[in-house]
């Protein structure tokens, strides 16, 4: 399509927010009221207005005060609504550490490049990551009936309600590539649209205690809205998540004598469904296989760059060229602390579609190896959480890095929505999984907590620390 009909779009008139959203509200307070913990209710709250907020991206783009934008104020009226509800102690979690450096890199690169108005922003995106972990993480630890996971679900109504609307009355958008027709629900893009998708997916995936035709059936939703969405990064990273939830799927709810026979038929349906998004994107993958046989050819001068170089994978080769070449023209204090938070926007008209680019340009080298220390650090927690859900979060953290290679999550607040959820869990199951370890080799035979069976994941109970469902393995 013409870049005229890609820039188009499309929106749903008020007359049709309105009554959506009070539908919505009302099942998501029927949602909240089934949550028994206020953090729980927080999160579930906290993404179920980001994604409402999607929908009214007309007004909740605009600047409303000092430069701020309606979805701004919205990100730190829930950070601070996090604050009181989160355990103020829990902000002293080890695993928050490499957080607090990006944000203290943050601040301090808007001090030496005289600009802290990006800085200010940024930091409070990282505060709003901060808030959601952590509420995560004691909405599970309070969670005795295991009903927190499954009512989340209920804050991704919004995505899938109005995608749905826009397919019945054929409001497509032109994709941001100009390759064709895109389904998003009236919102504003389909990268921030996709990410919240695959969180809602993820979230699923982690929806262990919903019944199996609901959860799989959320699932299925989730992924043919992705697909729909169009944006071809999130649809290959969610690729790992997807083949772990097969897998998880497959050994939950199928008997051990007829997983053979059942694995065949889904290991045909994954080829198939694999083959057919394979034919879909094959230019894309052309591309990509052509950047990944020789990657120097293509990082050069922008002005070196051909028109066939400019096609190669929408682009991105010729827009991380220029923020390099950028980075690299600048001073040696620049080069360690980078040139401060969306700067960016002073300079280029494309964001860098890659968050370690964006940060090397920003937040300099010290910057990249926060963030890498960031991802790496939960990555290897996620590889001691307890068994059953060990390799569904290693996927899920591995989805989330593979999009940081084409896009910008931590850029995005759906994605550090996407991202806070799933640390927020990784740090619960974790936790349960060391404290199980502790009592197993402490050799007690007894339960921790007197005469009740309990499950590993939480200290014997206080008069301050709620129970939680996770009492025995």
């Amino acid at each position: 399509m013409n870049g005229g009909v890609a820039s188009q779009i499309p929106s749903f008139g008020l007359h049709i927010l309105a009554p959506v959203t009070l539908v919505l509200l009302i099942a998501t307070i029927f949602a909240a009221r089934k949550m028994h913990s206020w953090p729980g209710r927080f999160v579930l709250f906290a993404l179920w207005a980001r994604y409402l907020f999607g929908a009214y991206h007309v007004f909740m783009f605009k600047p409303l005060a000092a430069g701020l934008s309606g979805n701004a104020f919205a990100s730190i009226t829930f950070a601070g609504l996090g604050l009181l509800v989160i355990r103020l102690r829990h902000l002293m979690l080890t695993a928050l550490l490499p957080i607090y450096l990006l944000i203290s890199l943050v601040l301090l690169s808007g001090i030496l490049n005289n600009d802290m108005t990006g800085a200010f922003g940024v930091a409070i995106k990282y505060a709003y990551l901060t808030v959601v972990i952590v509420a995560t993480f004691e909405a599970l630890r309070q969670d005795e009936e295991g009903k927190v996971m499954p009512w989340l679900l209920w804050a991704f109504a919004p995505l899938l309600l109005f995608q749905w609307l826009s397919l019945a009355m054929n409001m497509p958008k032109g994709s941001e590539e100009g390759t064709g027709l895109v389904w998003i629900g009236g919102f504003n893009h389909e990268a921030a649209f996709s990410l919240a998708l695959a969180t809602a997916f993820m979230a699923g995936c982690l929806a262990r205690k919903l019944h199996p035709g609901l959860r799989i059936g959320f699932m299925i939703a989730t992924l043919v809205g992705i697909f729909l969405a169009g944006y071809r990064t999130a649809i290959f990273a969610v690729g790992p998540l997807a083949f772990m939830a097969a897998w998880g799927v497959l050994t939950d709810y199928v008997k051990p004598e007829q997983r053979r026979a059942v694995g065949t038929v889904a290991l045909v349906v994954v080829m198939a469904a694999a083959a057919a998004v394979a034919v879909a994107y094959h230019e894309k993958f052309v591309d990509l296989a052509t950047f990944l046989s020789d990657p120097g050819s293509l990082i050069k001068q922008p002005r070196e760059f051909t028109q066939l170089d400019r096609q190669i994978m929408s682009g991105r080769p010729l827009i991380w060229s220029q923020y390099l070449y950028a980075y690299a023209d600048g001073t040696p204090v620049q080069h360690l602390f980078g040139f401060g938070a969306e700067s960016w926007t002073d300079t280029f008209n494309v964001y860098p579609h890659n968050t370690l680019v964006g940060t090397l340009y920003e937040l300099g080298m010290f910057g990249v190896g926060a963030m890498l220390i960031l991802w790496f650090s939960m990555l290897l927690l996620a590889v001691g959480v307890r068994r059953t859900e060990r390799m569904t979060l290693i996927a899920a953290h591995l989805s989330f890095i593979i999009m940081n290679f084409a896009t910008m999550p931590f850029w995005q607040v759906e994605g550090l929505a996407f991202y806070g959820l799933l640390c927020g869990y990784t740090l619960f199951s974790a936790r349960a999984a060391a404290l199980s370890r502790g009592a197993a080799r402490s050799g007690s035979s007894r339960a921790p907590y007197g005469n009740r069976r309990v499950r590993p994941g939480i200290r014997q109970p206080q008069s301050d620390i709620p129970h939680s469902r996770y009492s025995h393995q």
